[in-house]
């Protein structure tokens, strides 16, 4: 049997479990089962006389019927509809503010239309005040304050650290902090971080403004009060579920940066475009919103694409389940009692207390997660995705330890895209900071009159530790 009829006979028990819709191109057929473009041509061939598969210039490879229908759409209905669509992204962020658009022949070739039809549908956009023309290309135009006041001032309000300053515990609350004074700086605002511990907020007629970080806050109530006494316009980084039971004011925007189901979905794809249909969920922290709808996304996808999904979690909220005890631990503070740390550094011993009862609690977290690791490696599921690069990069130095080789047996993939991920070559979700900033701030020297949630989704960064199945 020629090796063009075995790939064959290969790909026609493998295609029920390829994804929906367009297949894979013939080079991604080579390169994932070792063999050349000529051969899967070939393979290819011999599926097409028996009528299983079916091709269309331009459009690739498809199932036998699945070919989807071209329709004929009129153009003015096609504008206006990228018109609301384009306004929409520029509401939201998704273009920065000193960088021009694509072309108008990149975005038709983006949008699937005529450069007519994007013509139009910029324009609209440049009478709605959104857009402004400079030559051949088109730039966002960046908000401006309103009223007249001396210094605008963006006020950042943020749950306070033990010592009463702003509280930054990830890397995604620092690329968001970065990210929201660049771009205040680019709109003529001056940033001011505040470290709420429930304190009254004096009235400033500088501020035009507040931002709501709420990584760690218990309850959203008491800000929410006193920033709705102010009357000023506020953005909030929340999931819904942290509002339930709050009054809504209309000047209150709520802004959604990896709470929502759809991040998952988007990881899950990339695995599935790889291959995959067996996946694991790690969490050890399952009781938080963030962490359900997560594997909520990843389940909906897979299951839509012919795929399984396995979740094995713990009933954690976060880290601070385990990094709390510890910093207070008993034996920890027998054995390093501040007077003798003292003598040792010759200052201050706070620093090595807080260092060492770090890595005593995330120890904690990784014995807590190794019987995880073991039942998802005995589920034979090959793409595991972490809860968050902790989670995946635990995994990572777990099945390496026991000589499984990550990407080619099992691939792994977390979310945040920490400095972590990147030094260990990780595949990760980033999520979309600048585009949130810039919503904001859009949001807040452009108020309107009722409040909305827009969520920023972001995008997968594919490094070294995802590839096709074996």
């Amino acid at each position: 049997m020629s090796k063009a009829i075995e790939l064959a006979d290969r790909f026609t028990r493998e295609l029920p479990n390829w994804p929906a819709g367009r297949l894979p191109t013939e080079r991604e057929l080579a390169l994932r089962h070792g063999a050349s473009t000529r051969t899967v041509q070939a393979a290819l061939d011999l599926m097409r006389q028996k009528g299983i598969v079916e091709s269309r210039p331009r459009s690739g490879l498809w199932r036998v019927g699945d070919i989807p229908r071209t329709t004929y759409v009129s153009s003015r209905v096609c504008a206006d509809d990228l018109g609301v669509r384009l306004k929409t992204e520029l509401v939201e962020g998704i273009y920065p503010w000193d960088c021009p658009l694509p072309s108008i022949k990149e975005l038709a070739v983006r949008w699937k239309c005529h450069v007519q039809t994007v013509s139009k549908s910029l324009e609209t956009a440049i009478a709605a005040g959104l857009l402004e023309r400079r030559g051949r290309f088109h730039f966002p135009v960046r908000p401006k304050v309103q009223r007249k006041v001396s210094s605008p001032t963006l006020l950042c309000i943020g749950a306070a650290a033990g010592d009463g300053n702003f509280r930054i515990d990830s890397d995604r609350e620092s690329d968001f902090l970065r990210e929201l004074g660049a771009q205040a700086t680019l709109a003529g605002l001056s940033l001011v971080r505040l470290g709420w511990q429930g304190q009254k907020i004096q009235p400033n007629p500088s501020i035009v403004g507040a931002v709501v970080t709420t990584w760690h806050f218990q309850e959203t109530l008491e800000v929410s009060r006193e920033l709705s006494r102010l009357k000023i316009p506020t953005c909030a980084v929340v999931g819904e579920h942290m509002m339930e039971g709050q009054p809504r004011d209309s000047r209150l925007h709520l802004h959604d940066l990896g709470y929502s189901s759809g991040i998952g979905s988007h990881l899950a794809r990339h695995f599935l475009e790889l291959g995959h249909t067996h996946f694991a969920y790690i969490s050890p922290w399952h009781s938080s919103h963030w962490s359900r709808n997560r594997l909520r996304g990843i389940e909906e996808e897979a299951v839509r694409k012919g795929g399984r999904v396995e979740a094995f979690c713990l009933g954690g909220t976060s880290e601070w389940d385990r990094l709390g005890p510890a910093s207070s631990d008993p034996v920890l503070i027998q054995k390093f009692p501040h007077s003798t740390l003292a003598k040792m550094v010759e200052g201050p011993s706070e620093r090595v207390l807080d260092f060492v009862s770090a890595e005593l609690g995330w120890n904690r977290i990784r014995e807590d997660m190794a019987p995880l690791f073991e039942q998802a490696f005995a589920s034979g599921a090959t793409a595991w995705i972490g809860a968050n690069d902790f989670c995946a990069l635990t995994a990572v130095k777990w099945l390496r330890a026991r000589g499984v080789d990550v990407p080619k047996a099992i691939s792994i993939a977390g979310f945040d895209d920490t400095v972590e991920a990147l030094r260990a070559d990780l595949t990760s979700f980033r999520f979309s900071c600048a585009s949130m900033a810039r919503s904001m701030i859009h949001q807040i020297l452009s108020p309107s009159t009722s409040s909305s949630m827009t969520r920023h989704e972001g995008m997968v960064v594919v490094r070294g530790t995802t590839a096709p199945p074996p």
